[in-house]
């Protein structure tokens, strides 16, 4: 690779985020074809299930993994929806949704975001290697990480700490932190996983704040090394007669 800097070009070192594809099947049948950063496909898988309403625990549920394929085999035959669509940063798949319910007001310390994302910095080294892919985390209501992925795709990246809870028996409520911009879908997803806080290094759109205030879900942005913005409380201990949002 080449920088161009100070009028000049110099050679530089570099290193590329891996990208492949996998052709999800569900019970046989094409489900979704994703554009994604290799590893942890089943987590990936049964999380993006879980997360568009298809499925809501394990049992009864079989899964093999191939190459290029993953395998889901679900009691029933849930609906396809509109047939095989791209999944990957921006795509969200919409097959279905789980159905939110407002989130209980756990307290939560106005530092943990802070600490979230500096955990999320600190074990994000695909990022840091290659600054071009998305990272999300999962915490436990003490702030101990744990899980850990990194994806090109932000959704991926949410999906597979779903897989995990679903796999792993983690309950909710739970705090993640994602390195992506959180849209409407976002913040449903979190809300569909228990998540009492969402801290995201870059920003937020109007209605993902709109739907974070309404279940309770505190979403904090732009979370930097010396502060955020808070942009829905949920459980955090706002002075009264501050301007929400």
């Amino acid at each position: 690779m080449w920088r161009f800097e100070g009028g000049r070009f110099q050679e530089e070192a570099y290193s590329l985020p891996e990208e492949e594809r996998f052709l999800l099947l569900v019970n046989g049948k094409p489900w979704a074809s994703f554009s994604y950063t290799p590893g942890d496909e089943v987590y990936l898988a049964l999380g993006h299930l879980f997360l568009s309403g298809v499925l809501s625990g394990l049992e009864g549920v079989r899964w093999l993994v191939g190459e290029g394929v993953v395998a889901v085999d679900l009691p029933g035959d849930p609906e396809k929806g509109v047939g095989v669509r791209d999944s990957g940063c921006a795509a969200g798949l919409r097959y279905g949704e789980p159905r939110l319910s407002p989130l209980p007001k756990v307290p939560l310390d106005p530092e943990l975001p802070l600490e979230l994302m500096a955990q999320l910095r600190q074990h994000a080294v695909r990022y840091a290697r290659t600054r071009g892919i998305h990272g999300a985390a999962l915490f436990d209501l003490s702030g101990r990480l744990l899980y850990l992925n990194e994806d090109i795709g932000r959704h991926n990246a949410v999906d597979r700490l779903a897989g995990y809870m679903l796999l792993e028996g983690v309950r909710p409520p739970v705090l993640l932190a994602v390195t992506g911009r959180v849209s409407q879908e976002m913040a449903g997803k979190a809300i569909g996983m228990g998540a009492v806080l969402l801290a995201s290094r870059t920003g937020a759109t109007a209605p993902a704040v709109s739907l974070a205030q309404r279940y309770g879900l505190a979403l904090a942005a732009y979370v930097r090394p010396t502060g955020y913005r808070l942009y829905a409380p949920g459980g955090m201990p706002v002075p009264e007669g501050v301007l929400r949002p």
